[in-house]
């Protein structure tokens, strides 16, 4: 019993009663009433002795109070914080001792135990000591109460401030502006899943009230537009099943406004210190940003259209010019106003595919497949143009330069080179290499089965904007061999 705290406040009653059955046994058959005075005299003195020892170490600070609420037992470790000697106080008055506890919720509960006769735990501030907290079992014991008490001031301290985070966090969830935040418990399945806790924000987001949520699981789930409910709810089970996280958008009807918005889950499970485990999650309303990612769309759509109007006003305008004016260019009027117009196509098919990227880039593949669609007309065209190469994405600039270099060379295949008979063929591939200065393109151009080449006396507009114009915009270096078996061109391209 030394140095523990006493199982429970009727302890000291029965440990006086077990000490008084044992003295006794001693002495039984006492022949007349002066013994018997003089055994309970004894009995008493050694009870009162044994109760000292186990008082003095139980640990926790003790005294005892009579009806008179005197005090009659004081242990060490009660003197030693009410910083008096115990014999000062002894017999004293414990409200005289210790005026300040008159009207305190202390005195009350004190009376409470000695008018009930039915034991109380309780934490209260220490009288006299504010800041410090207290934690008392009061029993009765004799005619009046036993008290014992330890400091709680740490514990209590640090309950208080995990209160107060837990009310702020709580404050900052219910206020959120835009979002809810809640958790869920596992469940024994997925079925058996329950909120623990939704802040307040639950009803400005859904419209229904975050108390109204942890009876009736089916109530947001019911908001969620009927062609999102299957696949909420199966992302929802692989999550569960696999102790994942899980972030998905979908779309739901207010229950209070109608009003159709755009929310996104993400939550994640959580395993408590015990075992448990947990969902902290947040839903979030992301109807403004779907509508800016829509507006963007439309302003893209009309940036296209608008482009591709310009590229047909200087069609247009071309051809006026190309049909009034005199040249004396080697290529007919027609036909330069033909490849005219083909460049124009080509860089508008370039546009294309930015604008399905959003102009935040492109990927190689799709740049040479919109480069090569109007020379594979059939299938057997289709397989007379081989490409082969890793996944790239590149960047506007980039793709643009790249859909006039292809253009060119497709234009050049297709009159002079491999592509002008049935049994040319046009292989494509390109690779990514490591350079001290980041990683670089390196595309080769090469055509087989075509006419014998031979080099041109003149170099043409063609080769000045592949040699010279683009080989500039994309900072690295073109070059043209005309080899006899076709013409071979390679390109070299920093990526960054």
């Amino acid at each position: 019993m030394l140095g523990t705290v006493l199982a429970s406040p009727v302890d000291l009653e029965q440990l006086t009663g077990d000490f008084a059955a044992s003295v006794s046994e001693q002495f039984k058959g006492a022949p007349d009433s002066a013994l018997q005075e003089a055994l309970a005299h004894t009995i008493e003195t050694k009870v009162q002795a044994q109760l000292s020892v186990v008082l003095e170490g139980i640990g926790d600070a003790f005294y005892a109070l009579d009806d008179q609420w005197r005090f009659s037992y004081i242990n060490r470790a009660a003197e030693s914080y009410f910083g008096e000697p115990r014999h000062s106080m002894l017999h004293q008055v414990i409200w005289d001792v210790f005026p300040q506890s008159g009207g305190t919720e202390l005195r009350r509960r004190y009376e409470e135990v000695l008018a009930s006769g039915q034991p109380h735990v309780f934490e209260a501030e220490a009288v006299g000591r504010p800041g410090h907290y207290l934690e008392f079992r009061v029993f009765p014991f004799k005619s009046g109460l036993g008290v014992s008490f330890r400091d709680r001031t740490e514990r209590h301290c640090a309950e208080e401030e995990m209160r107060e985070r837990q009310a702020q966090i709580s404050a900052l969830a219910d206020n959120l502006p835009l979002g809810m935040v809640y958790q869920m418990d596992n469940g024994v399945g997925f079925e058996g899943r329950r909120f623990i806790y939704v802040s307040a924000s639950c009803e400005r987001l859904n419209g229904i009230p975050a108390d109204k949520v942890p009876g009736d699981q089916s109530l947001l789930f019911n908001l969620i537009l009927p062609e999102f409910r299957e696949s909420v709810h199966r992302a929802q089970l692989e999550a569960h099943a696999q102790l994942k996280p899980l972030d998905i958008e979908f779309a739901i009807r207010h229950a209070k406004t109608g009003e159709i918005r755009w929310q996104r889950i993400v939550d994640a499970p959580r395993r408590l210190p015990n075992g448990k485990i947990v969902w902290d999650g947040i839903q979030i309303d992301i109807t403004e940003q779907k509508r800016s990612e829509e507006h963007q769309r439309l302003l893209l759509n009309e940036l296209n259209h608008r482009v591709k109007n310009t590229l047909a006003t200087v069609q247009s305008l071309a051809a006026q010019s190309f049909r009034g004016a005199a040249t004396q260019s080697l290529q007919p009027l027609p036909s330069a106003c033909a490849t005219f117009e083909a460049r124009l196509f080509a860089l508008a098919r370039a546009h294309d595919v930015l604008t399905r990227e959003k102009w935040e880039g492109a990927e190689f593949s799709d740049v040479l497949t919109e480069a090569c669609a109007p020379y594979r007309t059939d299938e057997a065209e289709c397989s007379r143009v081989e490409t082969e190469g890793p996944a790239l994405r590149i960047s506007p600039p980039m793709a643009l330069s790249f859909s006039m270099i292809l253009h060119e060379l497709f234009t050049n295949a297709l009159k002079y080179g491999a592509l002008s008979t049935a049994s040319g063929v046009v292989r494509i591939s390109w690779s990514i290499l490591a350079g001290p200065s980041g990683p670089r393109l390196s595309l080769r151009w090469a055509e087989r089965g075509g006419p014998p080449v031979t080099p041109p006396t003149r170099k043409g507009f063609g080769s000045r904007l592949i040699q010279d114009g683009l080989a500039r915009e994309l900072n690295g270096t073109v070059s043209l061999d005309y080899e006899p078996d076709g013409v071979v061109c390679t390109i070299d391209v920093p990526l960054s």
